[in-house]
C-alpha cells in the first residue's frame, strides 16, 4: 500500500464525482459513510491526505464495481474505496455523521468527531496521534478520562487497549 498515491481532499472529491456520475448513469443513488483519514480530510482537516477511503456503503456490489472503474480512470489502486475497516464502526450507528459530499448518484457522510476519535483511540496506533490531538481539540476535551468516557459511550463493549491509554497519557502530558 505504501506505493499508492496520497489522496487529498481535492482528489477524494474528484474520485467521488466520477463515482457519482457512473452510479447516476445507472440510476443508482449510493450512500457512503466514511471514517479514518478520508473523514479527517473531508470534514475536519482539509490538509490531511490518505492512501485509501475506509467506508461502509449501500448498495454494495455496484459501488465496488464502479469504484474499480474509477480506479482505472484515475490510476488509483483497485482498493482506493474499501470496507476493510468496517468492523471498527460503532454498532449503534452515528446519528451525528455530517454530509460532506452530495451528488445525484452519491451521498457521502463523514464520521462525527466523537465517533472518529473513539475509533482512532481504540485502534491505538501511534501514527493516529496527530488526528487524535486534532479531534480532542475540536471536541474541547481536557483529560484522558474524558476521552476514555467518550470511547466507552460509543463502544460500550470494547475494552480500552493499554496502548490507547499510553497514547492519551502522552497527548495530555505534552
Amino acid at each position: 500500500m505504501s506505493d499508492s498515491p496520497l489522496l487529498d481532499r481535492t482528489a477524494i472529491e474528484d474520485a467521488f464525482r466520477r463515482l457519482g456520475d457512473r452510479l447516476a448513469r445507472k440510476g443508482v443513488v449510493a450512500d457512503l459513510y466514511v471514517f479514518g483519514g478520508a473523514a479527517m480530510a473531508l470534514a475536519y482537516d482539509s490538509r490531511r491526505s490518505t492512501r485509501d477511503i475506509d467506508a461502509i456503503f449501500e448498495p454494495h456490489g455496484i459501488v465496488l464495481d464502479e469504484a474499480r472503474a474509477v480506479a482505472s480512470e484515475l490510476g488509483l489502486p483497485s482498493w482506493w474505496l474499501n470496507e476493510q475497516a468496517s468492523a471498527y464502526v460503532a454498532p449503534g450507528g452515528d446519528s451525528s455523521a455530517r454530509r460532506v459530499f452530495d451528488h445525484p448518484g452519491l451521498r457521502v457522510s463523514a464520521a462525527s468527531p466523537e465517533h472518529l476519535l473513539a475509533m482512532k483511540v481504540l485502534a491505538a496506533r501511534r501514527r493516529d496521534s496527530p488526528d487524535i490531538r486534532a479531534l480532542v481539540e475540536r471536541l474541547a476535551l481536557d483529560t484522558a478520562e474524558q476521552v476514555l468516557a467518550l470511547c466507552a459511550e460509543i463502544f460500550p463493549d470494547e475494552p480500552i487497549p493499554d496502548r490507547a491509554r499510553a497514547i492519551l497519557e502522552d497527548l495530555f502530558s505534552s
